[in-house]
């Protein structure tokens, strides 16, 4: 069973869909959402498993479900979760597993009383447990290094090919947020949320237009920061320029339209992140910051590497990427064979799998 907010709209969200997919034939899943929102909206379209309970902390629903229901292991995902686990932990029979898709020191950055209440009572949630899946083996020495104690191990993110489409074609994204078929393309796609870097995405993306008339940046997501960024584009006067689209049904509809993809984040838990596999998948390569342990995925022949998170290298790094038009499309080959190897669902299933088999071991 898999524990996490109803109210996810994230990475972590899509990571427990994929889990609990029924072509996931090596385990049953079940998600149980606290409370209502996005990803209990998205769990009621799917063909999975799911159950909505309460946002309560002492839930002895959620107690008497799990020990009621032939459940073998219990994994929670994300800061209230975690903190429930320290409520609950005594109270349930089975084995739980703290599944850990963010760097927890960043989780409330976007706001200060939440980061001053809410980051050390999540880290408290997060000592409770005895078992822990990383998403990425960032995230996994980060937890050596705080000297967590007990088991880790580490699942990269997976992408499965089949379920993979293009609902519409790059022509007619194109056409309808008015791009010329010559025009160079960014295309970033990420939550409007401080972590992502938006603001020195669009200052670099300012340095390029002085130089090449023949670009656009389109941002796909939505968040707190709309207001902010829209504010920033005016006064920069890149309202022709940058095409704000908000949240969308089908990301990989806007990067396969584009010339390649953006990622300059502060931090990324999931290795790699959704936008990379999915970049991948339609051959588009990105420019990237070294997080979600890309600096180990990546490499010179399958993307852009930017060497600081600040607006003078994100524009380095983009310009380079324009430059180097002759190679980008081989890029995009590299980077696709990379994902089609070595990050697929299959290979996400089954390293959960002896991850579970391992655990259960434990308790008989």
């Amino acid at each position: 069973m898999h524990i996490i907010s109803g109210n996810d709209n994230g990475g972590g969200g899509n990571h427990v869909l994929s889990i609990c997919s029924k072509s996931n034939k090596n385990f049953e899943n079940i998600m149980g959402c606290m409370g209502e929102g996005p990803l209990y909206s998205k769990a009621k379209m799917m063909d999975i498993s799911y159950k909505l309970f309460s946002k309560k902390l002492n839930n002895m629903e959620l107690v008497n479900f799990i020990n009621h229901n032939s459940i073998n292991i219990v994994n929670f995902h994300g800061a209230k979760p975690f903190l429930m686990h320290l409520f609950l932990k005594k109270k349930l029979n089975i084995p739980t597993v703290a599944v850990i898709h963010s760097d927890f020191r960043y989780d409330f950055l976007n706001n200060k009383f939440k980061y001053l209440i809410f980051t050390p009572l999540s880290i408290m949630g997060l000592k409770s447990f005895m078992h822990y899946i990383c998403v990425s083996n960032n995230l996994e020495n980060l937890l050596v290094k705080k000297k967590f104690k007990g088991s880790i191990a580490v699942v990269n993110n997976g992408i499965d090919l089949k379920k993979v489409s293009i609902k519409i074609s790059a022509e007619h994204i194109r056409n309808k947020l008015k791009l010329e078929k010559q025009e160079f393309i960014y295309v970033m796609v990420a939550r409007l949320h401080p972590i992502k870097n938006h603001k020195e995405v669009i200052l670099a993306f300012k340095k390029l237009t002085s130089e090449f008339s023949d670009i656009k940046l389109v941002l796909v997501g939505d968040g707190e920061l709309k207001v902010q960024l829209e504010k920033l584009i005016y006064s920069l006067k890149l309202e022709e320029k940058i095409i704000m689209v908000g949240n969308v049904t089908n990301p990989i509809d806007y990067i396969n339209a584009s010339s390649v993809t953006v990622l300059a984040s502060l931090s990324e838990g999931g290795a790699p992140p959704l936008t990379v596999l999915e970049s991948g998948v339609v051959k588009k390569t990105l420019i990237y910051t070294q997080v979600g342990d890309l600096e180990s995925i990546l490499t010179d022949d399958s993307g852009y590497k930017i060497a600081q998170q600040d607006n003078e290298n994100i524009y380095i790094a983009m310009k380079e990427a324009y430059l180097d038009k002759i190679n980008i499309k081989v890029k995009g080959e590299n980077l696709y064979n990379i994902v089609t190897k070595d990050f697929t669902i299959q290979i996400f299933w089954l390293n959960y799998f002896k991850i579970y088999k391992y655990i259960l071991n434990q308790y008989t």
